[in-house]
């Protein structure tokens, strides 16, 4: 005969497993619906497809489905908790001498184990799928033709030129504070990707609507380089264009982080934004964790005591108020006001020891 003890957890983990899946599918659709709503605003004047329009959303909702999941943790957890308070169930767990932990502690698994699949699987699909769209908004809506990305070899940017074609710009080393670079390449195509010409130089800086070479050599189809002191390229990028493009750090995989925090400290890029999002991912499995016991919390007072749907909507109240204390302190630990640690994990550890410590309270009174 199986104990009670064997059976709790599949049915806890069963009954709010499928109270978070009905929610987030639906969360999901709403949310595509008002991002359809919106792409296809934004591509009015641009005459796109609607099969266009519904593949860009599609790409981009897994990105958004990580902003919404502990949303989804957490009233999925208060749902399941005040369904089985309001049909006695666990009254009938208590009765059987289960402590108020031990019925909470599947669901704090199941919620831990959704947030490391959130890390460790979805978050690496939806930044390759969230590049695809970022590629396709360029190409359909923004139509900018600029690239900008960060590898071994240094920072390459590709931008279209005024009188047609385009260039490839390679720096090994870019100052976003002076904004300056050194040991450049750049190499200029027609517009039917014929070379053009080849210039090195030995340093550079972007100026207002214009890259200013200094002490560099210039080849054309010949083998013989021709030498200039300094040379003016035009150019739309802007330095906001440059940091606006790494201040997405949705579309890095979690599991890319760490050699990419490494490849931007040694082109001379700021890593503080990508080091906390990699901290509030590595913390997202506790961080859902807490939203369980912040569940449990708000939950499971007895019916027959009153003020169970004013306990809920504290409940609820809490939870929008650890979201923003979560982007609030994200923000100190980018500007470097506290330290990053600190920034990504203090949402979880206080959510865990505010629900811990109200639960043990319960339980004693």
């Amino acid at each position: 005969m199986k104990s009670i003890f064997s059976i709790l957890p599949r049915y806890m983990n069963r009954n709010f497993l499928v109270n978070f899946t009905f929610l987030i599918l639906l969360l999901l659709f709403i949310v595509m619906i008002f991002d359809l709503v919106e792409l296809m605003r934004r591509t009015s004047e641009y005459n796109v497809e609607i099969s266009t329009i519904l593949k860009m959303t599609l790409l981009k909702l897994p990105e958004v489905g990580q902003l919404i999941l502990p949303f989804a943790v957490l009233f999925s957890g208060i749902f399941t908790f005040w369904r089985l308070n309001r049909t006695s169930e666990l009254y009938v767990m208590r009765a059987a001498g289960l402590s108020a932990l031990q019925f909470t502690l599947p669901l704090i698994f199941a919620a831990f184990c959704i947030g490391l699949i959130a890390t460790t699987v979805i978050n690496p699909i939806s930044s390759v799928l969230l590049a695809k769209f970022e590629k396709m908004e360029d190409r359909y809506i923004k139509k900018t033709g600029n690239l900008i990305s960060v590898t071994k070899n240094g920072v390459w940017l590709r931008q279209n030129n005024p009188d047609g074609g385009y260039s490839l710009l390679n720096a090994a080393k870019l100052n976003t504070q002076r904004w300056t670079l050194k040991d450049i390449i750049l190499i200029e195509f027609d517009d039917d990707n014929n070379f053009i010409r080849r210039i090195e130089a030995q340093n550079g800086k972007l100026e207002t609507s214009a890259w200013v070479l200094e002490r560099g050599d210039i080849y054309t189809q010949t083998p013989i380089a021709t030498p200039f002191e300094v040379m003016n390229i035009k150019t739309d990028l802007t330095p906001q264009d440059i940091l606006d493009t790494f201040s997405t750090v949705e579309n890095v995989s979690f599991w890319k982080i760490p050699e990419f925090i490494k490849t931007l400290k040694e082109t001379g890029f700021s890593t503080e934004r990508l080091e906390v999002h990699y901290q509030s991912l590595i913390a997202r499995p506790f961080f859902f964790a807490a939203m369980i016991l912040l569940a449990a919390t708000v939950s499971l007072r007895p019916s027959r005591q009153g003020g169970t749907t004013k306990m809920v909507i504290l409940g609820v109240a809490i939870g929008f108020l650890l979201f923003f204390t979560d982007s609030m302190l994200k923000a100190f630990g980018i500007s470097e006001k506290i330290p990053i640690f600190l920034s990504a994990w203090t949402p979880t550890i206080v959510s865990i020891l505010l629900g811990g410590s109200v639960l043990l309270q319960q339980e004693e009174g």
